[in-house]
């Protein structure tokens, strides 16, 4: 037993903090005027780094991180000799922590996602507002994925700050939200290359090489309420570029407590020069969990109001119970329910005392009771101990104790068998270099060209450029005045509210969930 959380934890820690090191630390980000200059780019790519790799100030134009590889290229590809470019770029400031597990921002994975989701929405409602006719690509990378792919399902489902035709394309590298299976382009089976920008010829995209990796069997380690199975309207313009072995993307179907490991630690805070800190913080996350896991066992699960007829009918496994329950974002039981549930065992517990009572205070008894009593307290005691003893079997006949016996131990089996690839050497084998797998996008080549995951969205994202500017005159694109307004030079902060861009309604996102991923 002592193997489950051992490996759990070392999950946890394998897919954080992967990313390049050296990120610079300077002023924060300025509004869309600093992001895209004098004149409006035909495509702005936004960028969100893995864990580590960015800060609440670290400028937004500056290419450090995993996602520079992306960045830094395809600026190239779309910039002629005169200096005039087609894109324009920025890596969105925020806290990328996990709770001081990793170097950086000492805030709960799940703080770090919400105020990062925060932040991208509000930097791309900036520049849509100085730029109306500009489009978006959009990257992130392990926790940054995560960050994006919300991103992408609020404007999917047309609730962000930009209309979904305007995001012409998103590429997600590592990301904790993919669903088990998923193929390269989740929600479009049988999609292998990308799809040309809306009301484009798409001629510069069809030229692109996708990649030709085998689809990984896992998922993503974030919680099950933020798996993406598909993007709505974006469906077929998000790609989802996974690893195999890499555990932020491909961890184990069959390991639902390693899921909830990981939710504990990503709502903890892990200060190591704070201790109690830290112990106080993973407490509080685990007496949450443990609350919203025996609630619903409580009202749901057990049978019966007495030891008699009690019986156990999981509605689901305690593992998947667990694992729900330890995500932030699922709500605290009622007062209602929670009441019901000590009701629940309260009537329980009356009943297995009345099955005492009948047994012990018979007339007989109380006359035998009273009688040594009365003449030695301390032999009264005794027998009344005897007596009580002796009644704690019929709380439980044999027939009923084999059902509950056979209940239990289904319940155990059912346990093991949802976590069937923690114990199995073949999963574990190809997990035993996942730190490698994590940190591979920018270096093993995934197209029959040997291009890596990093070139292959370079190309495209550069590609969709090329196809907008052609489209609507690359002359007039890249010289289109930048819209002013108080809006635009109004700094950001990641409580602002987020502006209204055209063609679409501004949302602010929900909390997000933990995970822990890089």
């Amino acid at each position: 037993m002592k193997l489950l959380p051992r490996v759990a934890a070392a999950a946890a820690v394998a897919v954080i903090g992967v990313g390049s090191a050296g990120t610079a630390y300077a002023a924060p980000a300025g509004p869309a005027s600093e992001l895209v200059g004098d004149s409006c780019p035909a495509l702005f790519a936004l960028g969100i780094q893995g864990t580590g790799e960015s800060s609440p100030d670290t400028p937004a134009t500056l290419d450090t991180g995993m996602l520079s590889q992306v960045f830094m290229p395809m600026m190239v590809k779309t910039t002629n000799s005169a200096g005039d470019t087609l894109a324009g770029r920025a890596y969105v400031p925020y806290p990328a922590g996990f709770g001081g597990a990793v170097p950086g921002a000492n805030v709960p994975y799940s703080q770090s996602v919400e105020e990062g989701l925060q932040n991208l929405i509000d930097t791309a409602a900036e520049v849509a507002q100085a730029c109306p006719n500009t489009v978006f690509t959009g990257a992130g990378y392990s926790q940054g994925a995560h960050v994006m792919s919300m991103f992408a399902k609020h404007v999917g489902a047309g609730e962000g700050p930009i209309p979904a035709n305007k995001l012409v394309g998103v590429a997600l590298f590592g990301d904790p939200t993919r669903a088990p299976g998923s193929p390269l382009f989740p929600g479009a089976a049988g999609q292998t290359s990308p799809k040309p920008a809306p009301g484009t010829t798409g001629a510069q995209v069809e030229k692109i090489s996708a990649p030709a990796q085998a689809t990984p069997e896992g998922g993503g380690i974030g919680p099950t309420a933020d798996t993406a199975v598909a993007y709505g309207s974006l469906t077929g313009r998000v790609a989802s570029i996974c690893e195999p072995g890499d555990l932020s993307c491909d961890a184990p179907a069959n390991a639902p407590i390693m899921r909830a490991v990981t939710n504990i630690a990503g709502q903890s805070e892990l200060s190591s020069g704070d201790p109690i800190q830290s112990l106080t913080s993973i407490s509080e996350a685990l007496a949450l969990t443990t609350i919203k896991t025996a609630v619903p066992v409580i009202n749901e699960d057990i049978q019966g109001t007495t030891l008699a007829n009690l019986s156990i009918d999981p509605k689901k496994s305690l593992s998947e119970r667990v694992a729900i329950a330890s995500d932030p974002r699922t709500e605290m039981p009622t007062a209602q329910e929670a009441i019901s549930a000590v009701l629940k065992v309260g009537t329980i517990g009356f009943n297995a005392v009345k099955t005492v009572a009948k047994e012990v205070l018979t007339p007989a008894n109380i006359a035998q009771l009273a009688t040594v009593g009365l003449a030695n307290p301390a032999a009264g005691v005794a027998l009344f101990a005897t007596k009580l003893v002796g009644a704690i079997p019929k709380l439980m006949p044999p027939a009923t104790t084999s059902r509950l016996t056979r209940q239990a131990f289904d319940v155990v089996k059912d346990n093991i068998s949802d976590n069937a690839d923690l114990v199995s050497t073949t999963a574990l084998t190809k997990y035993w270099n996942t730190v490698r797998a994590h940190g591979s996008y920018g270096s093993t080549p995934v197209t029959a060209s040997g291009q890596s995951a990093a070139q292959f969205v370079a190309e495209w994202f550069a590609a969709l450029a090329k196809d907008v500017a052609a489209g609507t005159d690359s002359s007039s694109v890249t010289s289109t005045p930048r819209v002013t307004s108080p809006t635009t030079t109004a700094p950001r902060t990641s409580s602002s509210t987020t502006p209204a861009s055209s063609g679409a309604t501004s949302a602010r996102p929900t909390s997000t969930s933990p995970v822990a991923a890089g």
